[in-house]
């Protein structure tokens, strides 16, 4: 008997798609729900997270946070936010403890805290772990994530989404037409010329509208797998990225070259000085007179984030480029430093793709300057891609948006080929079962 490409990779897809099928229904539903996180967020969360508009200013948030390190002192919020929306709450995290810090400081009963940024007054504070209604997205996330199973729901996932990268180009290849008999194909060719590749594949990407239960399935699941089938890869061998990184690190560094982390130490320190350091003040203006200034800082918590948006508006500026959204401002104690993380036009997302600029909080000279898009190689580049197309961090505004709606359509699309697959294998099952009933 001989061994048949098509029918084992047929076998391979099928039972294997069984195998996966309920993980990405729930990956399929929860990652629809995702799409929308902050905004569904506000929804479930509305008692903290919404306030009324007043005609009153917002007080500025370096008044806000200190309300909240008034409240509560045995907690340290080093980060703030750098604008806060008229009918929104101001959110402060607390700082996650690690390492030996954790035998000192004792473990916080919650992670926000939400203030009214027109009173200064404490509305509440969240433990996002406690299963409660303004938790619900949170439990969506850590479902989409790890099963609300820890590391072996994580494992469980990383091996599903592997099994599932693998199986993007298998579902491909068995759309393809079937090759033609030979002793068919001799008898045909004289009469008449076969019809080219394309042309018999065209109907893989067709869904028959007049056409009973069986066929439309059998369309719609060939169809939105080719339709969306570069999202659908990239949305799957990004979750081996996110849960098997034992397996997805590897053969990005042996396909794309992505870099370890040491790697990338050694590649930033190697980055030319303009591009690790930029000036404090724009070419022309005086420099601040700092010496009378020994125990006052230029910098401040009050003008700490107007003071690093214009130095990163500069920075951006001098290299072509414009920032596009400020994504939140920190004070690191060690070193007396205030860093503010922002997003530019060139930058790929929200998290590891962004922009960095720390200043020194005595002097206000610029101390380090990181844009993401020059401080990352073609492999950390593709990465960053692959990982902000999955958690939706793309664009701003209407762009932004649209992409939303096209993420939570793919989670649909990942849950209709799940269940067109498993009614696939079921009427196949009950026709497999008839024939053999015959034969008896």
């Amino acid at each position: 008997m001989s061994f048949n490409i098509r029918y084992s990779c047929l076998w391979i897809h099928r039972y294997t798609g069984l195998a996966m099928a309920a993980f990405l229904i729930i990956a399929g539903i929860t990652g629809t729900l995702l799409a929308f996180h902050e905004e569904l967020d506000d929804v479930f969360n509305h008692k903290l997270a919404q306030v009324d508009v007043q005609e009153t200013p917002q007080l500025p948030i370096a008044t806000l946070h200190d309300r909240v390190i008034s409240a509560y002192p045995q907690h340290t919020f080093s980060s703030m936010p750098t604008s806060i929306e008229a009918d929104r709450a101001a959110v402060f995290s607390v700082d996650r403890v690690r390492g030996k810090a954790t035998q000192n400081q004792p473990k916080a009963l919650f992670q926000e805290v939400y203030v009214h940024p027109y009173t200064g007054d404490i509305i509440g504070t969240r433990d996002r772990d406690e299963w409660a209604w303004r938790n619900t997205m949170w439990k969506v996330f850590w479902l989409h994530r790890d099963l609300l199973l820890d590391d072996i729901g994580k494992l469980i996932l990383g091996i599903v989404s592997l099994v599932w990268t693998i199986n993007c180009f298998i579902g491909f290849y068995l759309t393809f037409p079937r090759a033609a008999k030979k002793k068919k194909t001799q008898k045909k060719q004289s009469a008449k010329k076969r019809a080219s590749f394309l042309k018999r594949w065209l109907p893989a990407w067709k869904i028959r509208t007049k056409s009973n239960l069986f066929k439309l399935n059998y369309d719609l699941h060939h169809a939105f797998g080719l339709w969306l089938w570069g999202i659908l890869f990239v949305i799957a061998w990004s979750s081996v990225g996110f849960n098997l990184q034992q397996v997805y690190r590897p053969v990005m560094q042996a396909v794309v070259g992505l870099e370890g982390r040491g790697e990338r130490q050694e590649r930033s320190k190697k980055l030319p000085e303009k591009m690790r350091k930029a000036p404090s003040v724009e070419a022309g203006t005086e420099a601040t007179d700092i010496s009378a200034l020994d125990t006052v800082d230029v910098v401040n918590k009050t003008n700490s984030i107007a003071y690093l948006s214009e130095q990163a508006d500069i920075a951006a500026q001098r290299q072509g480029m414009s920032v596009q959204q400020l994504l939140g401002i920190r004070w690191i104690a060690d070193d007396s430093q205030w860093q503010l993380r922002f997003k530019t036009n060139k930058d790929i997302g929200k998290k590891g793709g962004a922009s960095s600029i720390t200043v020194s909080a005595k002097t206000g000279s610029v101390e380090r300057m990181n844009f993401g898009y020059q401080n990352s190689s073609f492999g950390g580049k593709t990465n960053h891609w692959l990982l902000t197309l999955h958690m939706g961090h793309i664009s701003h505004g209407i762009g932004h948006l649209l992409y939303q709606i096209f993420l939570a359509v793919v989670g649909l699309a990942v849950t209709v080929l799940s269940i067109t697959g498993v009614y696939l294998w079921w009427k196949g099952r009950q026709q497999r079962l008839k024939a053999s009933q015959k034969l008896r």
